[in-house]
């Protein structure tokens, strides 16, 4: 390894994670070259044709990512919404953060959350102050329950666990209460509802993720001179004693680097390691273990002047959540979704049109009439990670067991689900090894 406050970086992928690693590494003046492989896309939600998700406040990677390369931030049609859950009943109820200093916030959020009864509330509230006040602890094996005993261990009941949890759940993760770590789930809920009421609070953010974050990137790294070198046959790794050695292109030429980032999707980064890593060290062996979970959705446009975007969970149904968004003068999307394996994604696209357009007439009566058959059906075999119990164990850190080879990506472990916020963190973490090891 050379020293020296500049260093040289190959980074295989150009999708989220990789351009944002380029992006945070010329911030500090190092000498950057992207790889770029057909079908080397991130995958989870992060790829350039995908939504901008929905973020909260406690997402701060995503939104200081988004001030760093937007220029006309003033030009977007970002607002905050609430977070509607839709009950038994056919009514919505809304949960909004109280503006208010520390536990107040959430103690107040919670005891005017109508989603929830006033039993359901009473426990998770006495709860929350037992852990608050130091009687009570989480506990010590949550990554070997599920989300819903934990819940049920604390008094939830069936029905909020139906129309409140599991929605959430799906929404924040792609994985239902009955397969989800409990410890996952507890994490999620504590950074983003315990905290302060800008980290609850709900943000749309219009666009997709190729408008918002890959295209200004791609434009700033250009006019750093940053290479982005599109290869029509997957490269070869060179490893030698000390770790990698050198990429090797299809044409016969080579690149060589101080630092190697793999900012490409598991299944990919398996192909081009060769054997004996695979054997030898259980980093890699288990990225094998890592299951993605499909999403199939189906979207229907309908003339409408609502006047903001929305986001209902929907319990107990067979899509899992329900977005509403402004795409054109006086027209509104309506996008249906589902996510992890179920009958449904067995399904064929008439039918699940079908399905759809009676969902919705069912949810806004007033938005679908009843002989549209029109849409469009989405289906995406990467959309989420399954976080079953054990499984975050699988999930690698960014430093390999080869000192010169770092791992980004959303599938990575960062703490998050495999989401926008995952790939941007699991990329600042790259950057953060790089400069401590020069530090060093």
């Amino acid at each position: 390894m050379i020293a020296g406050a500049s260093q040289t970086v190959l980074i295989l992928g150009a999708g989220l994670t990789g351009l944002a690693a380029a992006f945070f590494l010329t911030k500090e003046n190092h000498r950057v070259t992207l790889v770029d492989f057909l079908n080397w896309e991130d995958g989870y939600k992060t790829d350039k044709t995908d939504a901008m998700p929905m973020t909260f406040g406690g997402h701060g990677e995503t939104s200081r990512a988004i001030r760093l390369v937007e220029r006309d931030a003033a030009l977007r049609a970002d607002r905050a919404i609430p977070l509607e859950f839709r009950l038994p009943d056919g009514q919505t109820a809304a949960y909004s953060p109280a503006r208010l200093p520390g536990i107040l916030q959430w103690i107040a959020g919670l005891s005017r959350f109508e989603g929830l009864t006033r039993r359901d509330r009473r426990r998770l509230l006495a709860y929350l102050e037992r852990i608050w006040e130091g009687a009570e602890s989480l506990p010590a094996d949550l990554d070997n329950r599920t989300a819903d005993e934990w819940l049920a261990s604390i008094g939830q009941s069936s029905e909020s666990r139906t129309y409140i949890w599991s929605p959430l759940s799906l929404w924040l993760t792609g994985n239902g209460l009955e397969r989800l770590s409990g410890s996952v789930f507890t994490r999620q809920l504590s950074v983003l509802f315990l905290g302060t009421a800008r980290d609850a609070s709900l943000t749309y953010r219009d666009g997709s993720i190729g408008d918002r974050l890959i295209s200004p990137m791609r434009h700033a790294l250009e006019r750093q001179g940053v290479q982005v070198l599109h290869q029509t046959e997957s490269p070869l790794l060179r490893i030698g004693p000390s770790g990698i050695e050198e990429v090797r292109l299809h044409d016969g030429g080579s690149l060589r680097a101080q630092w190697y980032i793999a900012a490409l999707p598991h299944r990919k980064l398996l192909a081009l390691l060769p054997e004996q890593l695979l054997a030898r060290y259980a980093y890699f062996a288990q990225l094998a273990e890592l299951e993605p979970l499909p999403e199939v959705m189906v979207e229907l446009r309908r003339p409408s002047t609502a006047p903001f975007p929305r986001l209902v969970l929907l319990g107990g149904e067979p899509f899992h959540y329900l977005v509403a968004a402004p795409s054109g003068p006086n027209e509104t999307a309506y996008r249906l979704s589902m996510v992890g394996h179920s009958p449904l994604t067995e399904s064929t696209d008439d039918s699940l049109l079908r399905l759809g357009h009676e969902e919705l007439r069912r949810i806004f009566p007033d938005s679908a009439p009843h002989h549209d058959r029109s849409g469009v059906v989405h289906r995406n075999n990467q959309a989420a990670l399954s976080l079953r119990p054990g499984a975050t164990l699988r999930r690698p850190l960014q430093q390999s067991p080869l000192p010169n080879l770092l791992l980004a990506g959303p599938w990575t472990d960062t703490g998050w689900p495999a989401n926008v916020e995952s790939a941007i963190t699991s990329a600042q973490r790259c950057a953060d090894i790089i400069r401590s090891r020069i530090a060093g």
